[in-house]
């Protein structure tokens, strides 16, 4: 279990983008050959029309982190029972440690050109998590197991802690129309339909407990802590939204577990619009912008489940309450005897996290090499992500494009972006990792098929 419990922590410390904020790739933005550029802006139209193969035609999955790297995760990972006295790691977080994750696949996709507009169709799914860590909850972590111990009462603040989860399903349609020789708009309009949900909020959790006075902290048995005060004062919500499980309770209405046996279901349902337009100012310079996700989805009271609590207590340490305070399994609910609450059970709006983007191309030997820049902003929890990228592409044909790009806010400018587009294969990253600690990594692969006549052959 305590593996187990290493792996869960490194997600959370690492979730602040594989919820990635690449949940669109913005280095194919400017490859009119690529039919992903649609996720981004649904006015800008590729090339040709496609058929997408079955997942592998558009699957998107990244993570990105304000304090932890890829290395970072390794370390934990490989810290075996050194975790918690692994110094060089704990003095790289920071008050607030925050992660996103995210994947984006399409089961079924497609699109056509018919005259000026460009029709598309999707259905996909997509999942978002957010979560926020702060370091007290580490340094605490750190003490209760025999680390930088303090002899006498110490005391803690381990609020302002959060976990987001979103997967839903969607069913789109697209269309993107040329108003004008410079102008064009596009829109789409997505069905969806809830899959889970899950939100933890710990607003409060304060704790004082009083530390054991032993020769050799880093030897320290449970024993040594029977007979020691422990006192808390916590505030915490946690919903779940699941056909078929969520929370179990026991007979006192204490949580005891999550059941995810029932398999999927329809969980609640909603609708997002995403907007976008395209102008060209000269020949060679076109700027584009677009607003992605806006929506929500509604979550049914009857697949819903719901805790909280509020309350402080204080405790003796003994051999029957040691594991529930004192062991390193801090995500053990049972540490904040959260309660059944009927009350608070009832249908609930998400709102989605919705995207701005802005750009501009220059284009060169007749149009085919493109150095252009991308600004996006995308509202997740638990804190907006924002990035920049530069690119260049190069895009002669249509079954040939190559793009290299470098987005430096979220990756701390220690990675690349490259994408490249072979016949029906195309390739792409935001985050090329190349051995160094990177904050944000991502992938995206897909396959389709050449649908219809060209663009330039239908207008």
């Amino acid at each position: 279990m305590a593996k187990y419990r290493k792996v869960l922590l490194a997600l959370c410390l690492f979730t602040v983008g594989v919820c990635v904020h690449a949940q669109y790739l913005r280095t194919s933005y400017f490859m009119e050959g690529v039919s992903s550029r649609l996720q981004l802006n649904p006015a800008l139209q590729p090339t040709n029309g496609y058929i997408n193969i079955p997942v592998l035609g558009s699957f998107n999955i990244g993570a990105s982190s304000n304090v932890l790297g890829t290395s970072d995760i390794i370390d934990i990972l490989d810290s075996g029972e050194d975790l918690f006295s692994n110094d060089a790691l704990y003095n790289r977080l920071k008050t607030d440690n925050r992660l996103n994750v995210n994947l984006n696949t399409e089961l079924l996709s497609f699109g056509w050109h018919r005259g000026k507009g460009f029709w598309s169709v999707n259905v996909g799914l997509r999942a978002d998590v957010g979560a926020s860590i702060p370091k007290s909850m580490f340094e605490y972590m750190r003490d209760a197991n025999g680390f930088s111990l303090t002899d006498g009462i110490q005391s803690y603040k381990i609020g302002n802690e959060r976990f987001d989860l979103n997967a839903y399903a969607e069913v789109g349609v697209g269309y993107s129309r040329q108003i004008t020789d410079k102008l064009t708009v596009g829109g789409r309009f997505n069905v969806l339909l809830g899959i889970a949900r899950a939100e933890m909020e710990i607003n409060r959790f304060d704790v004082e407990m009083d530390i054991p006075d032993v020769a050799n902290a880093e030897n320290l048995r449970p024993e040594d802590w029977y007979g020691s005060n422990y006192s808390y004062n916590v505030q915490a919500n946690l919903v779940t939204s699941y056909k078929g499980g969520g929370l179990d309770f026991d007979q006192n209405g204490y949580i005891s577990g999550f059941d995810f046996g029932g398999g999927f279901g329809i969980a609640g349902t909603g609708f997002d619009i995403d907007l976008g337009a395209s102008y060209q100012i000269f020949d060679n310079l076109t700027v584009s912008a677009a607003v992605l996700d806006l929506g929500f989805i509604k979550w049914k009271d009857n697949v819903t489940t719901a805790a909280s609590v509020s309350e402080g207590e204080s405790v003796v340490i003994d051999q029957e309450n040691y594991d529930k305070y004192i062991n390193d399994d801090f995500l053990n609910l049972d540490r904040f005897n959260l309660r059944e609450n009927n009350a608070a059970v009832q249908s609930s709006k998400t709102r989605l996290a919705s995207t701005i983007v802005l750009a501009g191309e220059y284009g060169f030997f007749e149009n085919k090499l493109a150095v252009g820049a991308i600004y996006t902003t995308r509202f997740v929890e638990p804190k907006t992500l924002n990035e920049l990228t530069f690119s260049a592409t190069y895009r002669p044909k249509n079954w040939f494009n190559a793009a290299i790009s470098y987005s430096p806010v979220q990756a701390g400018g220690k990675s690349l972006g490259l994408g490249l587009k072979l016949g029906s294969l195309f390739l792409g990253t935001d985050y090329m990792f190349f051995g160094n600690n990177s904050k944000s990594v991502n992938g995206f692969i897909g396959i389709s098929i050449p649908l219809g006549a060209k663009k330039s052959d239908v207008i």
